[in-house]
């Protein structure tokens, strides 16, 4: 039955009119968002401190930016159809909903991209900014030492939470003028930090499952840490979930060592879950990529 009544064509008037504004607002805030990261992003002078601004804030500010796109085509398709919403009530209904659907689907695939695709990307970027050529106060260009000509810039607690790959420094020297720049970036590996000696250098020695889980009950774990750099102990208590018909677990090749390490600038190694998980790993030298697979576990990888 079609609506003619003066007060429901004022309503709509005032509801289109509110969408439109909504429209507007909503694309608005996207560019502001996106204007202030690249804003921030530009201000930043050095490599590592746009590595480590990017590395926290870019899918962030790509995902704010996104979804007030989605919501202005949300807010846009409640101002379409103005002949046929305004025959009755009940379109206004069927096009908020017709609405909020493809709103709610493109934010939905925006945030499947941005967390499973687009940070192989972001990584890409971030790996350039952290091997970019840096600069010493007297205008040379630096050298960024291997891992065996690193050591000696770093302390034994540095040198300890790198052997479990927890955390990653690179050194850059200017070797005209002795000037040295260590750079901290997140490891490869999980490792927590230590309550004695405040390295991330303590992990799991050994696991002790004290009930067995089962498909009606959870069972009980108990882990076994140590500090690789004060020896330290820790013993923590974890749950087992039930049992679950699961994938067969993942296991590394067995053939996975570099032969030809000469001329090599950089080793790259992507794995790929049994749930199409993916990541990258860059390093600096086989050996370094070989110790990495070793201690590999895909459970205690960092989120990215």
């Amino acid at each position: 039955m079609e609506n003619t009544s003066p007060t429901y064509h004022h309503f709509l008037e005032g509801w289109h009119q509110f969408m439109y504004i909504a429209t507007f607002v909503a694309i608005a805030v996207a560019f502001i968002v996106l204007i202030i990261h690249y804003t921030k992003v530009a201000a930043i002078r050095t490599y590592k401190g746009k590595y480590d601004y990017l590395k926290l804030n870019r899918i962030r500010a790509y995902q704010l930016f996104y979804f007030a796109l989605a919501a202005a085509v949300f807010f846009f398709g409640n101002t379409i159809g103005d002949i046929t919403v305004g025959k009755s009530l009940v379109y206004i209904f069927v096009r908020f909903f017709i609405s909020l659907c493809v709103g709610v689907l493109i934010g939905y695939v925006i945030y499947l991209i941005l967390k499973f695709y687009y940070p192989t990307f972001l990584e890409r970027r971030l790996t350039k900014l952290r091997y970019a050529p840096r600069v010493s106060k007297a205008g040379n260009e630096m050298r960024l030492l291997s891992e065996e000509e690193e050591d000696v810039h770093l302390d034994a607690g540095m040198q300890a939470e790198e052997n479990v790959f927890s955390i990653d420094y690179d050194v850059w020297v200017d070797e005209h003028t002795g000037e040295v720049h260590i750079e901290k970036y997140p490891g490869y590996l999980e490792a927590l930090e230590c309550g004695s000696c405040g390295f991330k250098t303590l992990k799991v020695e050994r696991e002790e499952i004290l009930e067995s889980a089962t498909e009606e009950k959870e069972g009980r774990l108990l882990k076994h840490y140590k500090c690789t750099y004060c020896q330290s102990v820790r013993t923590t208590q974890h749950k087992i979930a039930k049992i679950l018909k699961s994938d067969s677990d993942y296991k590394l090749p067995t053939d996975y060592i570099l032969k030809g390490q000469r001329k090599v600038k950089s080793i790259m190694i992507e794995i790929i879950s049994t749930k199409g998980d993916k990541k990258e790993f860059y390093f600096q030298n086989a050996h370094q990529a070989g110790e990495f697979l070793e201690n590999f576990d895909f459970d205690n990888i960092p989120e990215q």
